[in-house]
């Protein structure tokens, strides 16, 4: 299935492409595509079936995941601080960011995730919009060690804390 041309997303095994080269002076993009809600769930069944390759549009994930890189991606019961995780935001794109953690929102539990190559979290995602959890690109499988796991907690942590004080700070005094 493509959308916008900018993502294919296609159930069952696809054949690696080769790696498209990079240029240095290129600006930074994280461009998404938009989905409804219906095309949402039926991704997320689909991925709970089998695997669903994903083409990856932009350099928000650089030096992980690049312009142009296929990634698979499956339906996870866990989800850990650390693993890359495809999505779809409040207003409707679809991205494919790395989970720093969970916190509690409104609509209950939501996950924390922001780009490798971006310097801002984004908005909490509510777990009813998650697709799945990347498990191999290009044909590697992608794995995330026990240290980077450790830095998105903390990262998390740290997100969690500004947010607090922040919201502290801006209470009004009775």
């Amino acid at each position: 299935m493509k959308l916008n041309g900018a993502l294919t997303l296609t159930p069952g095994v696809q054949p690696p492409l080769e790696r498209p080269r990079r240029r240095s002076h290129r600006p930074l993009y994280c461009p998404a595509v938009t989905l409804s809600t219906r095309t949402l769930v039926a991704l997320r069944e689909l991925a709970a079936e089998a695997p669903v390759t994903v083409t990856v549009a932009g350099d928000c994930m650089t030096p992980t995941l690049r312009s142009g890189d296929r990634v698979r991606v499956i339906r996870a019961k866990v989800l850990w601080p650390g693993d890359i995780v495809t999505f779809q935001r409040a207003d409707g794109r679809l991205l494919v960011h790395r989970m720093l953690g969970y916190t509690l929102g409104s609509h209950g539990l939501s996950l924390l995730a922001r780009g490798d190559h971006l310097s801002r979290e984004d908005e909490p995602v509510r777990l009813d919009r998650v697709v799945g959890r990347v498990i191999e690109c290009e044909g590697s499988p992608l794995s995330t060690s026990m240290g980077q796991r450790w830095r998105c907690a903390v990262e998390c942590l740290r997100t969690l804390l500004r947010r607090s004080v922040r919201s502290w700070v801006s209470a009004p005094s009775s």
